[in-house]
């Protein structure tokens, strides 16, 4: 494969790498520092907002970029290396190595790899489903939210913020017929009439906790990083949604988040 054309393909590849709290890509987030691609060999420096974002999440990124850029037809050598982060050394070497999230961390990774991305599918899920329904109530103001347990996904107008919830429920394994319910739990289930309206509350302050953490972490690179800016794609505003957050530092807690210290890694 010609230079140029590895490179747009790695492009792409990491285009479908998502940092796992913000539920963006990381070329979006301007995550990627540089790109390189070249008689198969590829390498790709990655860089973050601050040098404590969670190690956990910041593995995750590298090790999807990684993932994503061996399965290439054309990649012979792939290379992803973490800048400026307090475990750079470490990550680097497990990338490396192939070794794993475990063989990476050893005894402080208690959770595995799978488990982790699991809590995060469920959350990026969350916010998904109430960014589409509460466009839907937006727009159908008769609409009342305890009625919402009736609306099915043939129900949402083929937008962005529907789109985007039909591949959440994909990685969760959840159905995306449209008869299907649009409001679910994590495994699928619609909730009693009763619960909806505070099931859709807890929804909305998932969703306004990644919004606003998206919102702060693209600053904090910046901040960082002032040649980022010209890396970071607008955001879509999630079809008009305002970013309403008073945003937390990545990687810290809001609405159930794990936290950024080495011993919360799991």
């Amino acid at each position: 494969m010609r230079a140029a054309h590895l490179r747009a393909a790695a492009r792409a590849a990491l285009d479908t790498v998502y940092d796992p709290e913000l539920d963006e890509p990381i070329t979006d987030l301007g995550f990627v520092r540089s790109l390189t691609a070249d008689d198969g060999r590829i390498t790709v420096r990655l860089r973050l907002p601050t040098s404590f974002c969670s190690p956990n999440f910041a593995y995750l990124m590298a090790s999807d970029a990684k993932d994503a850029l061996t399965a290439l037809p054309g990649a012979r050598e792939v290379t992803v290396l973490l800048d400026d982060h307090h475990d750079s050394d470490l990550i680097n070497r497990g990338l490396a190595a192939d070794a794993g999230y475990r063989g990476t961390f050893g005894h402080e990774a208690e959770r595995d790899l799978e488990e982790l991305r699991e809590v995060f599918r469920r959350k990026a899920h969350t916010a998904a489903m109430e960014r589409a329904l509460t466009a839907l109530l937006r727009a159908r103001p008769g609409l009342a939210e305890e009625r919402l347990g009736e609306v099915v996904l043939g129900d949402l107008p083929d937008t962005a913020a529907t789109r985007a919830l039909l591949r959440r429920r994909t990685a969760l394994g959840l159905g995306t017929a449209p008869a299907d319910p649009a409001l679910v739990d994590d495994e699928g289930r619609p909730f009693p009439p009763g619960e909806i309206p505070l099931r859709l509350r807890f929804a909305r302050s998932v969703r306004i906790s990644i919004d606003g953490n998206a919102h702060f972490c693209r600053g904090l690179l910046r901040t960082r990083y002032p040649d980022s800016a010209a890396d970071q794609a607008p955001r879509s505003g999630d079809e008009g949604h305002p970013v309403d957050a008073a945003p937390a530092a990545h990687g810290t807690a809001p609405a159930g988040h794990p936290t950024t210290t080495r011993e919360n890694i799991a």
